[in-house]
């Protein structure tokens, strides 16, 4: 039986990403050393080659041939309380996110570059049964990018950069009431499984005016995914009962039922958002540096998922609608060279939601303003090869309502916590 979603059904898969990781379901986390200023002058900062990701122009920065290697783990703390009495936590397992950078000087004025990052991804879970099962049970989502770059110092004072992403995502997005018309099961446990390759481009500048003084300004493209998969038709249920050939209720068939039941052929379109990002980096004396990001991302052209499937000749549809705003991170941090072979770094930043009204959240989406507070430190190991690590806390903040439905009339209950816990390790090679 083919099934057709036009519009991500992993609506709440990938349109959750967590308010722990960024908003939406973006991952900011693509620098061990970078998450240790709460990514503060990302890129422009020289520490590390992770500009071939945030802003290929800084590749300039870097003589030779550099590798660099590491991961941030992403850990959960998504506390729910019900009116009710319930209590439930959305945490999955603790989450590594691996990134990988290949920068190259191939002439006195052109570099050569290969990211290999996870940009955006999620992962939330919980009990099947939870009272607002409807409102998402589980949700995982992935991509990998690789993106080859290029840069050319244009003069002692401007660089330029550009580059294109190759982008593979995976989605896999499991709710409740997914059907729900009159002649159908009340609800319907569902799970989509698709993925897919796309692609988009990237491009960067960095003016450096005086000799301890650089901006930088990056533009990301969004990706299109038209990705193929399953949607998978796990149980059919009246309230928390478990409808079976015994207890068939209304107009429902055996006959339908064993159309509806199992797994179906789909088809989903979903996109991973624009942003745009400027950031400076300041050289104030051999001891101390200070840095700035501001970023933009596009989250308000996420507003509505479709969700279409066909059971024999009748096709099904259910909307999520998200209605999302445009977000924006700010962050500020330092760098302390206390000694030729260690540097400690500090940052603090602040992240809007993209939710915009809280009746359309749900609970594999529970995104929400949020503080980052960051420590970090690089040893210079060897003469060509230093180790990064950092830790983050990211706090969620200020609204973090839960409604039972997107209609606004009921509010179901609160997260009391909406944190993330970070921790990024990474190695930098010279040759």
């Amino acid at each position: 039986m083919k099934t057709m979603m036009k519009s991500v059904a992993v609506a709440g898969l990938i349109a959750m990403a967590s308010s722990t990781y960024a908003a939406g379901f973006m991952l900011t986390e693509q620098s061990a050393s970078s998450l240790g200023r709460a990514y503060a002058g990302a890129g422009v900062d020289g520490t590390d080659i992770s500009g071939v990701f945030y802003n290929p122009a800084t590749m300039t920065l870097h003589p030779g041939t550099q590798i660099q290697a590491g991961f941030v783990a992403i850990g959960l703390d998504l506390d729910y309380k019900g009116n009710d009495g319930t209590t439930e936590n959305g945490r999955a397992n603790t989450q590594p996110i691996p990134f990988g950078y290949i920068s190259h000087q191939a002439t006195d004025n052109v570099w050569v570059g290969l990211a290999m990052t996870v940009p955006f991804g999620m992962g939330t879970e919980y009990d099947d049964n939870w009272s607002l099962a409807k409102r998402g049970i589980s949700a995982q989502v992935l991509t990998f990018d690789f993106n080859p770059n290029v840069a050319w110092k244009l003069s002692e004072k401007v660089s330029l950069g550009a580059g294109m992403s190759v982008q593979y995502a995976s989605a896999d997005l499991k709710m409740r009431d997914l059907a729900g018309q009159q002649d159908m099961p009340p609800t319907v446990d569902g799970e989509v499984d698709a993925d897919s390759w796309a692609w988009g481009f990237n491009v960067g500048m960095m003016w450096t005016p005086v000799d301890n003084l650089r901006f930088g300004l990056s533009y990301r493209s969004k990706v299109n995914h038209h990705a193929k998969g399953d949607f998978t038709v796990n149980n059919l249920r009246q309230g928390n009962t478990a409808i079976t050939g015994d207890n068939l209720t209304g107009a429902l068939t055996n006959q339908t039922l064993r159309a509806l039941w199992g797994k179906h052929d789909a088809a989903v379109s979903l996109s991973t958002p624009a942003w745009l990002m400027a950031t400076a980096a300041w050289d104030v004396n051999d001891l101390l540096s200070l840095y700035a990001t501001f970023r933009w991302t596009d989250w308000s052209s996420f507003k509505d998922l479709d969700i279409n499937y066909s059971v024999g000749p009748r096709t099904m549809t259910k909307n999520v609608h998200n209605a999302w705003k445009d977000t924006y991170l700010v962050s500020l941090g330092a760098d302390m060279r206390f000694y030729d072979w260690w540097t400690m770094r500090a940052g603090i930043g602040y992240e809007t939601s993209a939710v915009d009204e809280a009746r359309y959240r749900t609970a594999i989406i529970p995104d929400a303003d949020r503080l980052w507070l960051a420590l970090g430190s690089s040893f210079k190991v060897a003469k060509d090869f230093q180790l990064d690590v950092s830790a983050a806390w990211l706090h969620g903040i200020g609204e973090r309502d839960l409604y039972a439905d997107d209609n606004g009339g009921v509010k179901a209950g609160r997260f009391d916590t909406l944190d993330a816990y970070l921790l990024g390790v990474q190695m930098v090679y010279k040759f």
